[in-house]
């Protein structure tokens, strides 16, 4: 029987109370809002679970297997045309399991340029990959030579390098995609019950576990003590004072949720925790997994076959 009160509400993700003028709000204010709501929404929403899409409808332990054997599949691409095939497969996916594109394109696309543009930028230029000259940025009076760097007179993007940013940039954001895919309809127990279906070590699922339940404990911390101080603060308040309660915080914060941590795991053990997160939910293959399974194997083979 399962107790629903016991239940830990994910759909709802904290945020600031409600105010007719949303330009009053401080900085530190609609700072906090933006942080709590995208973590909340992108990792613990359970909306997009329980809305019965197409990959909702799939075993977990098929989709683990398919999308993890997808994204090595998807490192092993050389051609670019390929790769925008897979990468639009996942935008299908997407709207068949009832994801908001514009939702899925932001959980995808923000980290993209933050990691891989840094290194993708660079091949673009004859400097690091030499090739066919595109545009012509800067003509130097001659070539200059800084070490193991050559540097051409005419430093210009070719299309080698803008072939092999392409490449890298695409190769991250399908396998990003799949990932988000996976954990936007499947419950975070479900991935970690799948993980040990396939011997996945205990420990690394225990971590896996624990994590997930801590940043959502660490930000209902930092929420609870922006309040503590909002509801004692009378009259607008300075910038710099906001920044010095900030860094005299942090320590505060992160010495509180480890004592949580600590006590929570020593409660775990004493009542005979043994590292293993059991769920009651049971696992049963139905005939749109094997659908799945049949689909998935044909799709890479034929991919790899054309790459």
């Amino acid at each position: 029987m399962k107790l629903e009160w016991l239940k830990t509400d994910y759909s709802t993700p904290p945020s600031v109370q409600s105010d007719n003028n949303v330009h009053k709000r401080s900085y530190l204010e609609k700072t906090l809002k933006e942080i709590t709501s995208f973590f909340m929404n992108g990792i613990f929403s359970e909306e997009i679970i329980s809305r019965g899409g197409l990959l909702q409808s799939i075993d977990p332990r098929v989709k683990v297997l398919a999308i993890v054997i997808m994204v090595i599949t998807v490192s092993l691409y050389k051609q670019l045309s390929i790769l925008l095939a897979a990468y639009s497969a996942t935008l299908v996916l997407a709207y068949f399991s009832r994801i908001g594109l514009k939702f899925f394109l932001m959980r995808v696309w923000f980290f993209i340029p933050l990691f891989s543009g840094i290194i993708a930028v660079p091949a673009l230029f004859n400097i690091f990959v030499p090739g066919d000259s595109i545009i012509d940025l800067i003509t130097l009076k001659k070539d200059m030579v800084f070490g193991p760097l050559h540097i051409p007179q005419t430093i210009a993007i070719t299309r080698q390098g803008a072939l092999s940013a392409a490449l890298f940039v695409m190769r991250v954001a399908t396998s990003v995609s799949l990932v988000v895919l996976l954990t936007l309809t499947t419950r975070w127990t479900h991935i970690l019950k799948a993980l040990r279906v396939f011997k996945v070590p205990q420990f690394f699922t225990f971590i896996l576990g624990m994590s997930y339940r801590y940043i959502h404990l660490l930000l209902r911390q930092i929420e609870a003590v922006h309040y503590a101080r909002q509801s004692r603060t009378i009259g607008k308040e300075e910038g710099s004072s906001g920044r010095k309660w900030i860094i005299s915080q942090i320590k505060f914060v992160l010495k509180r949720s480890l004592n949580i941590g600590e006590q929570v795991y020593s409660a775990m053990v004493s009542r005979g925790f043994t590292y293993e997160l059991r769920t009651a939910d049971n696992f049963k293959l139905k005939k749109i997994d094997y659908i799945c399974a049949i689909v998935s194997v044909l799709l890479i083979m034929v991919t790899l076959g054309f790459n």
